[in-house]
């Protein structure tokens, strides 16, 4: 019950179930359980203990299970019965004092079954505590068969204390549920609720549903719109069919894409018509193409899942609705949007990557390979790089490559036609135009100019190079990263931190204390470091930057002469 196993006998004759748990009965905290003398059960509940007996069970009535069991003790027994949390049910009707687990085989219930009713002498289970509900509501098993298909969905069930996953088997398109059997709809029927003309609820392609009244649940399915004596255009196609979106009559408008006759369905659900359209619609449907729709009923349930004042305001998967109601069909890449054409998809299929600008709600859907020339991945966005004249950039504000004959500068955050300062040389490697220090020069740590690089300190032997501080600004074995300490260097980061570029940062929820970072435990402590991260984020990715350029460095020096081809190195003019 409730997702919950319960025993019913334990396996230690010294212990009996509680609530469906097996403790000892020599516990103080035990309701008085009259123990049976060899099996692990009681047989009955003390009537001084607010608990009674269930399966072999005292059960409290404050507990979680025992609350959802019974409402009034009385004497050790259960006086009134729960029968509306669906857990339970009785063989003779609500005059039966007892009252068996839906999943209890042995009692007539449904192995699995987690919540049921009782019908004329039969459980019919509504819920499995796992796996898929047939049918017939009367097994559940862990896969649907034959002319059925699984469907699951999220509910919340009376007294529940979060939502539950209820997946049951249902009859494939075209069939019905016809007392636990599918059988087949009617041969326009893509959807029935019976083997009746009338019981169509969805129809095949090239055949739309009367809707002779708009409220029920079903009806005939007929052709689909043609222009003629009733409707004036047939402006719309839903799933293969086509439906009216102008009628004849200038007092009539389209219900459902049905141009209806009775008028008092049709002031129920238009509020301003003319020229045979409705313009806008009551709370009670949703405006689409001149007509008024509702998003629980066919063709409305096909293209909107909700509606609100009149309008739709969430589009299926693959749609879209427009301010003034008119259904967008998306492109192929787009899951949702304003309306079909480049820019205007406010959800991307999986895989999928939405080009816009920051702030944006719609853009286009792209490959990620497609992500280029200005703009960067951020999540499932591509997003175009904040630094004027960027061609290929990390983030928005880091460049790593810029258009032209621009030069990226030595921070990252601004393209420049020459690189300035003392010790700052311009170098184009593999086409890539840089800002780099000359020659035992490194960026200082804010990357404003070039300072002198020095060896590390003693004990610091796994860093290959260190600022004047004694900072760690580059690992000896490639792929270590650069400890939250900026002193030694590790395969990874320690408890609370993260490598970033290289380097490990402590996260949001934590602060750098006695060279290791430690969670922020209290309020104080987690604001600053929410704070503190954002700085270290920024000083240590900058350290990171710097050990990639000594690298480069080293490289350089190593390979003077050699390739001289490849790279080009021009002296700044102020230098």
């Amino acid at each position: 019950m409730d997702n919950i196993t319960i025993c019913k006998e334990c396996a230690d004759s010294s212990y009996a179930p509680k609530s469906g748990v097996c403790s000892s009965t020599k516990n103080s905290a035990f309701p008085a359980c009259t123990k049976d003398a060899n099996r692990g059960l009681c047989t009955g509940c003390s009537s001084s203990a607010s608990a009674f007996l269930f399966y072999g069970g005292c059960y409290d009535r404050s507990s979680r299970i025992g609350s959802r069991l019974c409402s009034q003790i009385t004497s050790g027994t259960c006086s009134q019965w729960n029968d509306n949390f669906k857990f339970i049910f009785a063989k003779g009707g609500t005059s039966d004092t007892n009252r068996y687990l839906c999943g209890s085989a042995a009692d007539s219930g449904v192995s699995g079954c987690a919540t049921c009713n009782y019908e004329g002498g039969t459980v019919r289970c509504t819920r499995c505590a796992v796996g898929y509900l047939g049918v017939d509501g009367t097994s559940c098993s862990n896969s649907c068969i034959g002319n059925t298909l699984g469907e699951c969905s999220d509910i919340t069930e009376q007294g529940g204390s979060s939502p539950v996953v209820s997946c049951k088997c249902v009859c494939k398109p075209g069939l019905y549920n016809n007392s636990g059997t599918c059988a087949p709809c009617t041969e326009s029927c893509a959807v029935c609720k019976n083997g009746d003309p009338n019981g169509c609820q969805q129809c095949n392609s090239g055949k739309v549903l009367e809707s002779l009244v708009v409220t029920s649940d079903s009806a005939r399915c007929v052709a689909e719109c043609t222009v003629g004596s009733e409707c004036a255009e047939c402006g719309i196609t839903i799933e293969g069919s086509r439906y009216c979106t102008r009628c004849k009559d200038s007092g009539m408008y389209p219900l459902n894409g049905v141009c209806i006759t009775d008028s008092a369905q049709r002031d129920a659900y238009c509020t301003s018509r003319a020229s045979g359209a409705c313009n806008t619609c009551s709370s009670a449907a949703f405006l689409m193409n001149g007509g008024c729709y509702k998003s629980d009923y066919y063709p409305g349930s096909a293209v909107c899942n909700a509606q609100s004042g009149g309008k739709c305001t969430q589009a299926k998967e693959g749609y879209g609705m427009s301010a003034d109601g008119k259904l967008q069909p998306c492109g192929p890449a787009c899951l949702r949007c304003t309306a079909p054409g480049p820019g205007l998809c406010t959800e991307c299929l999986p895989g999928k990557y939405m080009k816009r600008v920051p702030g944006a709600a719609a853009g286009s859907c792209i490959d990620p390979d497609a992500c280029v020339n200005g703009y960067y991945i951020s999540g499932n966005a591509c997003l175009p790089c904040a630094v004027v004249g960027c061609k290929a950039c990390g983030n928005a504000n880091v460049c790593q490559e810029c258009a032209g004959e621009l030069f990226v500068s030595l921070d990252g955050r601004s393209c420049q036609e020459e690189c300035g300062g003392d010790h700052v040389l311009g170098d184009v490697s593999d086409g890539v135009r840089r800002c780099w220090c000359e020659r035992g020069f490194l960026p200082a740590l804010d990357k404003s100019r070039c300072v002198e690089a020095v060896e590390c300190p003693a004990g610091m032997e796994w860093c290959a190079m260190c600022d004047a501080s004694g900072a760690c600004l580059s690992c000896a074995i490639a792929g270590h990263n650069i400890q939250a300490d900026l002193r030694t260097c590790g395969p990874g980061c320690g408890d609370h931190a993260s490598p970033n570029q290289g380097t490990c940062v402590c996260e949001v929820d934590a602060v750098f204390e006695g060279g290791v970072c430690v969670p922020a435990s209290t309020p104080t402590r987690r604001k600053t470091a929410a704070i503190a991260a954002g700085a270290t984020v920024g000083v240590l990715v900058i350290g990171a930057l710097i050990g990639f350029l000594c690298w480069w460095f080293l490289c350089k020096t190593k390979h003077a002469g050699v390739s001289s081809n490849t790279t080009t190195l021009i002296r700044s003019k102020s230098a």
